[in-house]
């Protein structure tokens, strides 16, 4: 049988067969090859850009979490020290943890996509990466302009750090072709995303409109953000493991964990050729299975 074919049906039996064991086992492997091929890079002691490092951690944290979904999809048993568990078989889900944990993937494969893949020229990656970390240092000096105890000569070179930053976003080209207002927003305020919904970042990514993705990052904010209809479907389940609808979300949950996971594999292949070089000596069927993964999210 043909090998893409043979992947193609492999594929669609995971997805229609709703196998939880199996899926947590496709993402544990996924995600630690993930860790594997990035490793590369400390084992050779690559001195990374200074952009580069931020991108390592955005890697590192796909990770963690990917091990933080992989436990909380085991359940949990009631463990009370003013009552006896009775029913020890029966296991509880916290699906808005999981679905909040997914939701905060899918912004940073966005974010990475808007920062490290979408840029058409080395300029505009500069002007996208200065915004993202001026804005987050803004925003982390108005958080925490209230703590004690300061650290004054810290607080001093992050504002050094703002300015130098503010000065280097003005001289770069692409940021004439912000508006007026969003040029002042930009330096008075910051911006991470440069203005852009995650609605924009996602298609200027070219993922598919119609596929795997659509609707992730609604269904995961609406259990994220508690609205009305996680409070319905929760009291229907009772939390309770093993009712069909969140064995059907958790399930659902994993699965596109897998698939993002697949996704940051190609970009930082395509990104470091330390990496392309480790991910060419994997075997062919994971590969295979990566690619199609990859290749299937953006159809």
């Amino acid at each position: 049988m043909n090998k893409d074919l043979s992947t193609i049906l492999e594929f669609y039996h995971l997805y229609e067969s709703r196998n939880i064991d199996e899926i947590k086992k496709r993402l544990f492997k996924i995600s630690d090859i993930l860790i594997y091929l990035h490793e590369i890079l400390a084992e050779q002691d690559i001195k990374l850009d200074e952009k580069d490092v931020y991108s390592e951690q955005l890697v590192i944290k796909f990770h963690l979490q990917n091990l933080s979904l992989l436990d909380l999809a085991n359940g949990h048993s009631i463990h009370s020290s003013f009552y006896d568990n009775k029913a020890p078989h029966i296991k509880f889900l916290d699906i808005s943890s999981i679905m909040t944990i997914v939701r905060s993937q899918y912004e940073s494969l966005l974010m990475y996509q808007h920062l490290y893949i979408n840029p058409e020229s080395d300029e505009e990656q500069k002007l996208r990466f200065e915004a993202w970390v001026m804005s987050s240092l803004m925003q982390r000096s108005t958080v925490f302009s209230n703590s004690e105890p300061l650290d004054k000569e810290k607080i001093e070179n992050e504002q050094k750090s703002i300015n130098e930053f503010k000065k280097s976003i003005q001289d770069n080209k692409y940021f004439k072709n912000l508006t007026e207002k969003e040029q002042k927003g930009l330096l008075n305020k910051g911006s991470g995303k440069l203005f852009k919904s995650w609605d924009t970042i996602f298609k200027e990514s070219k993922f598919s409109e119609e596929g795997v993705f659509t609707n992730l990052y609604f269904m995961a904010s609406v259990y994220a953000h508690s609205e009305g209809i996680l409070a319905l479907q929760l009291k229907e389940t009772k939390h309770l493991m093993d009712h069909e609808h969140m064995k059907e979300t958790l399930y659902l949950m994993l699965f596109y964990s897998y698939l993002m996971t697949s996704i940051m594999i190609k970009n930082i292949t395509n990104k470091f050729p330390l990496i392309k070089k480790r991910y060419d000596s994997l075997d062919e069927k994971t590969k295979l299975e990566i690619d199609f993964n990859y290749q299937l999210s953006f159809k």
